[in-house]
């Protein structure tokens, strides 16, 4: 009986075993097939079964070859030590030790194989697929594509190489250990007609020179290797940081690279000697091979030395002048810089109120609200819940009732976070979290240059319902897939979704969309699974028209598609045809073009293209991947590699098209590398005499202490010099470098087919344009504006915040305007526009509007003036208005006084007559000092 129950123990234990690994198995299966069918929902299952089919296509050869590398040559390590040991196997023994070999190269080739697929097959499909780039090095001439897609691919088969071999020498040490330390055994003969191993008495000689013969051999191949692996180094040249400008300078081309071509040979003799060495000649020889390439790797250090500070430092401008012009070439074509259209901007100053008329598109679209600010106002007026959430605000255009607009546009995201909680704890419930709360509503629109009567941007597409008062309608406004949707969630379920907040009752809906995955049973068990939630299987409210919402994060969803490629981190929303959309810039990035200088100290990558926009429906989530730049060598590789992924631009809507941007993450990378690489010259650069920074601005509070800032770049609705219309261009001013004047404008055309295209335009040599900063100045000194902001935030509860200073260009002259806003010192309080300053040729001035500024300075004629009539004439009090405070001796005498001087520094301020409006203010202040002293006699 006990041996019974035993056994049933024993079963029990054998099937949970068994169980657990079933379940293991299925869980490990489970990420996989869910990622299966998400993938075949959106439409990319070419690149889902793109790795795994190159990686088995990889690993079965891969597994073959290393099977037979690895088992030849532990075959061949026990014919060497049997042969030199004297060892006589059974014929049992040797079958024994073959199966050994055999499951042992069969592990070792697995290990390998799995590595070798893993590391190299994304490698491998770019280099089989890689387009020219049809430009060619200065120094080697290899096609700019042989640096992007070959080399990295020759240089991780070099290092797994290396590898094998590593691994081959730890086989034969580990081999002839286990031979030095097994037991010797006396040769017995034949017994019951089966053959005994006879062992000789073995020496260690014999065996370390059986070892010897097989390390000589790896030797050899080592160095044939090793002497690749420098011809590969050699090409890392053209990226060396060591002379005057990125790139191989003097000392590496006239002495580094020939020093590699010494270590090649020096290589390949040594694999020569070590050959010998196997052939049991001269084992000795192998010795000198690797002190020689040590001795040469420290000459050539020696000597790059000498040549770097004897010759090329004291003639640095002449000897490396032709490399100086390698890397100022190759930095142009990398960065598409090549392109640039430059021109001379006269500046002649001389606008009259009819170029500002003329020029009515460009003014009234002048951003004199500011973005930053724009975003607290959106989430406090336009929130409306406090699970609702404005994550940024986006700058766009759109043709609005006839009118061409520049908008800020922000989508009401739902903020899971902040989702209604249980009662019972500070966690929202499982249906609250993923199955009641599951999108966020709508958009609010706002156009850049018009404010409310309190400051605040006009809105022309607001709340919940979406509500318009223009022609952009939002008929689909639910936003299930956006910037903030950390969370799964599940839709069509029992429990009907939160769609919006009423005065009565919330409304419901039901998802209509396509997007999701049904979630029959084995779905179900399987996010249970991966998901870690039983809910899944445990949930009444799930029924078998459910569909689980996964990767709704957008850059995390078209990375999870995409990852070979880079994202812009400030992803668009966009109306088009009544729906919501995402646009997200993509990026092609390489670090590995020749003589190309890095984007920046922290990033080695040195090349890049604006090649793909990838638009995200915000209901069905669903994603489209647009070629934007086919002219992209990088992005017609990946276009073979995988052949459904990319769409032709010209496949994009034209409503879509016409609200694609220039992103300013490239545009401030290509400004910030020309402000430099403008200079053509080489000689020109090697003294760095027209090296240009970005401008800087006063902006942020206005104190003091204000400390200034780079000016960001900026979208505007303009007319540039060269052209007949209005477009939408991005672009920011340049100063001398440690200067403030400015010297030129870098600008990048947004619309149409002039999409992409680069213009600097220069100002006339010897000729003084004031740059930001020094307007910045003149505001700053300008008296009657500074009592006016003194004015304003008076008595400490309020803050003045000055805005971007906007260089606009309007025909041939330069306007600079600069918002100023309000803040309340209370946590709560809204930015609010209050004033718009305007320089114009050595005048500045701050009205309440632009319109008002710019009539100051282009003033309307006198039959376009509002007909306003003139005040009732009083007749003079006494004492007179210009009496002096002293002479006012009583009460009622200062109090006349006083709203006299009051209503004179109306009058100076309405007259733009500043001065005079901060001396009646002043003297006011003294009238009501007295009046103060006085009061306490009045009132007794």
């Amino acid at each position: 009986m006990k041996g019974k129950g035993t056994w049933k123990l024993k079963g029990l234990a054998i099937i949970l075993i068994l169980l657990v690994m079933v379940i293991a198995v299925f869980a490990t299966l489970s990420g996989y097939l869910i990622d299966f069918q998400w993938f075949g929902e959106l439409g990319f299952r070419e690149v889902f079964f793109k790795k795994l089919f190159t990686q088995i296509k990889f690993f079965i050869p891969s597994l073959i070859v290393n099977f037979a590398l690895f088992y030849v040559f532990m075959k061949s390590i026990n014919a060497h030590s049997i042969k030199r040991s004297g060892a006589i196997l059974s014929s049992q023994e040797s079958k024994t030790r073959n199966r050994v070999f055999i499951i042992v190269s069969g592990l070792i080739s697995v290990i390998f194989s799995i590595a070798f697929v893993t590391e190299v097959w994304y490698d491998f499909l770019i280099f089989i697929n890689k387009t020219a780039f049809n430009i060619k090095d200065p120094i080697f001439g290899y096609d700019i594509g042989f640096y992007i897609f070959t080399l990295p691919f020759l240089n991780k088969l070099y290092g797994f190489l290396l590898g094998i071999i590593a691994f081959f020498a730890i086989i034969t040490l580990v081999f002839n250990a286990i031979l030095l330390i097994s037991p010797k055994q006396q040769d017995v003969g034949i017994e019951d007609g089966f053959n005994v191993r006879r062992i000789r008495s073995v020496s260690y000689k014999d065996v370390l020179i059986a070892a010897w013969k097989q390390l000589s051999f790896l030797g050899g191949i080592f160095f044939l290797l090793l002497a690749f692996g420098f011809y590969l180094r050699s090409f890392e040249l053209l990226y060396s940081t060591k002379g005057i400008a990125f790139g191989a300078g003097y000392t590496d081309i006239r002495v580094s690279l020939p020093f590699y071509y010494v270590y090649i040979a020096v290589s390949i003799i040594t694999a020569i000697s070590f050959m010998v060495s196997y052939k049991g000649r001269k084992p000795k020889l192998a010795i000198f091979g690797p002190l020689i390439l040590v001795a040469a790797i420290l000459l050539s250090g020696v000597v790059s030395t000498a040549v770097q500070n004897l010759i090329v430092t004291p003639n640095e401008s002449a000897k490396e002048e032709k490399y100086i012009q390698h890397n100022i070439d190759y930095t142009n074509y990398a960065y598409g810089l090549d392109k640039v259209e430059e021109k001379e901007f006269g500046v002649a100053q001389n606008l009259v109120r009819q170029d500002i008329e003329e020029n009515r598109v460009t003014i009234d679209n002048i951003p004199v609200n500011d973005y930053k600010p724009a975003k607290d106002i959106y989430n406090q007026i336009q929130g409306l819940k406090s699970y609702y959430q404005f994550n940024d605000i986006d700058i766009d255009r759109y043709m609005i009732d006839g009118t061409y607009r520049q908008v800020f546009i922000s989508s009401r995201e739902l903020q899971s976070a902040n989702i209604p909680k249980q009662e019972a704890g500070n966690t929202a419930s499982w249906i609250n979290r993923y199955l009641k709360y599951t999108h966020g509503y709508g958009v609010a629109m706002s156009p850049v240059n018009e404010v409310t009567p309190s400051g605040q941007p006009r809105l022309f597409v607001r709340d919940m319902p979406v509500t318009s008062e223009v022609n952009i309608k939002v008929d689909r406004p639910q936003i299930y897939f956006g910037e903030l949707t950390k969370d799964f969630v599940i839709v069509n379920t029992r429990e009907k979704e939160f769609d919006y907040p009423a005065s009565n009752a919330n409304v419901e809906t039901l998802y209509e969309g396509t997007g999701g995955i049904r979630l029959t049973l084995p779905n179900r068990i399987m996010l249970a699974l991966t998901q870690g939630k039983m809910n899944f299987l445990l949930s009444q409210d799930i029924n078998s028209q459910s569909k689980i919402l996964l990767h709704r994060e957008i850059i995390e969803r078209v990375k999870k598609i995409a990852p070979f490629l880079a994202y812009d981190e400030d992803p668009y929303i966009v109306v088009s045809e009544g729906k919501l959309y995402w646009i997200i810039d993509a990026f092609t990035l390489s670090s590995k073009y020749p003589y190309s200088q890095p984007i920046n100290k922290n990033t080695s990558n040195n090349y890049i293209r604006n090649s793909v926009k990838v638009v995200v429906d915000a209901y069905n989530g669903s994603v489209e991947f647009y070629a934007a730049d086919e002219d992209d060598p990088i992005l017609s590789t990946y276009a073979k590699v995988f052949k459904t992924m990319f769409k032709p631009l010209s496949s994009m809507s034209d409503d879509l098209r016409a609200h694609l941007r220039y992103p300013q993450t490239l545009f401030d990378i290509q400004t910030d590398i020309y402000s430099k690489y403008h200079i053509k010259d080489a000689r020109e650069f090697y003294n760095k005499s027209d090296i240009w920074d970005i401008s800087t601005q006063i902006y942020g509070p206005s104190s003091a202490s204000s400390e200034s800032q780079l000016v960001e770049s900026s979208y505007l609705i303009m007319k540039l010099p060269d052209s007949d219309k209005e477009e939408f261009i991005l672009m920011v001013p340049y100063t001398p470098q440690g200067k403030n004047n400015m010297i030129a404008w870098f600008a990048v055309k947004n619309d149409g087919e002039s999409y992409g295209q680069l213009k600097l335009y220069t100002f006339p040599s010897g000729k003084i344009i004031e740059g930001p900063m020094q307007v910045e100045g003149i505001i700053s000194q300008d008296v009657a504006i500074g009592n006016a902001i003194n004015l304003l935030q008076s008595g400490g509860n309020s803050q003045v915040i000055r805005g971007n200073m906007l260089i606009i260009p309007i025909e041939d002259s330069i306007l600079y305007v600069e918002p100023v806003y309000l803040r309340a010192s209370n946590a709560s309080a809204l930015p609010e526009l209050k004033k718009v300053i305007v320089f114009y040729r050595n005048q500045v001035v701050m009205e309440d509007s632009l319109e008002k500024s710019l009539a100051r300075i282009f003033p309307l004629p006198k039959e376009e003036e509002p007909n306003v009539p003139e005040k009732p004439q009083t007749p003079p009090a006494q004492p007179p208005a210009n009496q002096p405070i002293a002479e006012a001796d009583t009460v009622a005498e200062l109090i006349i006084l006083a709203n006299d001087t009051f209503n004179q520094a109306q009058e100076a301020m309405k007259a733009g007559n500043w001065a005079l409006y901060g001396d009646k203010i002043n003297e006011l202040q003294g009238i009501l000092q007295k009046l103060n002293s006085l009061g306490g006699a009045l009132v007794q």
